[in-house]
Parts: C-alpha cells; structure tokens; sequence
C-alpha cells in the first residue's frame, strides 16, 4: 500500500474577519518602534509650526486598511470606523484623505518587512524556499483593459506594478517577506533589484535565507540579477531564456540552467501565483482612485493585510490584542505581565 503524505490545509484569505481594534495596535506599535522615525526620515525639514495634528498616523493606517478590507468608499469607511472607534478618534472623510495623500508608500513597505520579520524570527528554522514574482493592479480606467487586446493595453498607464518577495515554509504556510511598488509595466528586474539591496542591508534576514532555494520566472534571468543572489548566498532556480539559435553563453546563467534541471524545486514557482489568487479574490484587482500616490498605497496596503492574516493564523487570535496592550504593560512587574497575558488570553476576542 502505498504511503500516504499528509494534505496541508491552507485557510484562504478573509480579511473581513480580521480584528481591527487589535491591528490598530499593531500598526501603533510599528509607528512607535519604526514609523515616526522613518517619517523624520523620509521628510526632514518640514516644518512644525502651525495647529499639532488631531489624529494620529496610526489612525489613518487603520482607516486604510478598514477601506481597503471591506472594498469601502471615502465616505462609508468613515462611517465604520466611527461605529468601531467611536466619533471622536475618526476624522471626516475629506480629511482622511487629506492625511492618505501625505503617507508615502514606503512607510507601508516598511509595516509590510516589520510584519514579515516577527514571522521570519519565529520560523527561520522552517524556510523551505523563496519566490519572487511581480503582477499588476489597475485603477482609474477600469473599462478599456477589459476591451483592449494586445500592444493597445499598454498605452493605458493607470497601472501599479508590484514585485514581492514571498516566503514558503515546509508545512505549506507562506506570506509577505517585502515588496516594492513602480508606474505602469516597470521592469520586473530593476524593482527585483532594490528587493535584493533591502536583504544585503539585513544582516539576519540574509543569513536566515542563506543556502535557501530562490525562484524566479524568465522576467529575472539578468546577469546582474542573478550575481547579486550569488552575493546572498542563495540558489538561484531563475529560468533561462533559451532559443534553438540563440545558446546560452554566460556561465551564471548555465549555472541556474542546470539547477532548474536537476530537481523539482523549480515546479513550486507557481505557488507565488495562489498567493496573487488570494489576494485579488478576496481584495479585488481594481483600485477605485484616479491618483497614483493613493493606488500605491491601496495595492501594498492589501499585502501588508495578507501578512496580518498570516499572523492571526500562525501566532495565534489574541497576538493582536497582545501587542495592543504591550505598552500598556511597561507598568506591571515580570509577574504582573504573567497575568496580564494570561487574561489577554482567556478573555480576547477571536480574529478569524
């Protein structure tokens, strides 16, 4: 009888389900540790006079992640965070945006690789591979990618390009290791390349993903590419364009050749494809904005949601509320924060 291998089970995404009071205190612990400090930053000399700022950017992140999560205008997202938040911690939904066009779109990379290194600490040890991959999302002109067929599609420019950087452990769980966002059909390659110069800049990260098996698609077979990933010290299984008149030459490019050849590790490239899958059924594929900033911020907003998801299913349901009350927490003794966690787990809400 032939020995029967256990089925992974991989729960799909529902983001509704998520608890958004406990991811208020997830984003308001990244802003403490991270986020202010990337905003300085990011934007150095601006200025402080005037009236201090009534609602804090944390708010505005939850609100975004609120909207994008139940597919919301401007108007009905303000209406479910006052019933959630209460009216007075919501601004009105002009200001709301006021504030959403002043985020800029690397502060939610940066909550998308916070989120991604408490996942990475925990399962290190249970890295079966890594994939990069990139798809696209559309927004504005909804209508004419619809019609429009060939060469004509391209002329359309109300298009975000996403390349991420997904991670797969051996049990079939996966998320978000980082991403970068670019304008309309911007080559996979260069956006792949700033990925891999985050990873150089991580010390831990690029020794955890050492030796690890690393997955690309022919859109990455570069030379440069490819001897940056040697730098990291992964394998690169990036497929190679091949043609009956044009051989193979370089001998890095050989090199990923043969390993693509030599097992099966490359047939798990597609895997990266269930994760798009996911997040476009479940978040949809159009952005409802006509500016660039805004769509930016929509389409990394809705993986920083997938990680989210990730960690609400791998930490546990009461991880949210845990760090919700982490600062809370300064105050108690080692055997006060004993009990503290102890009541945040018998008495939180579940998140899925």
């Amino acid at each position: 009888m032939p020995k029967q291998t256990k089925r992974v089970i991989i729960v799909s995404m529902k983001a509704k389900k998520l608890n958004f009071k406990g991811i208020l205190g997830v984003i308001k612990s990244y802003m403490n540790h991270r986020g202010q400090v990337l905003i300085r930053y990011l934007y150095p000399s601006k200025s402080q006079k005037g009236r201090p700022r009534k609602y804090p950017d944390e708010i505005i992140l939850t609100m975004l992640l609120l909207q994008i999560s139940w597919k919301l205008s401007f108007r009905e997202v303000e209406f479910l965070a006052t019933s959630i938040f209460g009216r007075e911690n919501i601004p009105n939904f002009s200001t709301y945006y006021y504030r959403l066009k002043q985020i800029p779109s690397l502060l939610l990379i940066d909550f998308i690789n916070f989120l991604s290194s408490k996942l990475l600490k925990k399962y290190h040890n249970e890295i079966a591979l890594i994939i990069i991959d990139g798809t696209g999302f559309k927004y504005n002109e909804l209508y004419p990618l619809k019609i429009l067929r060939g060469k004509q599609i391209k002329e359309i420019k109300s298009h975000v390009k996403v390349v991420v950087l997904s991670v797969h452990l051996k049990n079939g769980k996966r998320f978000i290791l980082t991403g970068v966002s670019g304008e309309s059909y911007a080559s996979e390659v260069k956006l792949g390349k700033k990925i891999l110069e985050w990873i150089l800049s991580e010390s831990f990260t690029r020794r955890v993903l050492k030796d690890r098996p690393f997955l690309g698609d022919k859109a990455y077979d570069s030379i440069e590419f490819i001897e940056k990933l040697l730098l990291l010290g992964v394998k690169p299984y990036i497929k190679i364009k091949e043609t009956f008149r044009k051989g193979i030459k370089s001998e890095v490019r050989k090199m990923c050749k043969e390993l693509v050849e030599s097992d099966e590790v490359y047939k798990q490239r597609g895997r990266i494809e269930s994760i798009f899958g996911e997040v476009k059924q479940d978040l949809g594929s159009y952005e409802r904005t006509k500016n660039f900033e805004i769509a930016q911020l929509f389409v990394m907003a809705k993986f920083a949601l997938f990680n989210l998801w990730g960690l609400s299913l791998l930490l546990g349901g009461f991880f949210c509320l845990l760090l919700y009350y982490m600062d809370f927490s300064k105050n108690f003794t080692l055997e006060g924060r004993k009990y503290l966690a102890l009541f945040l787990f018998f008495s939180s809400l579940p998140v899925y």
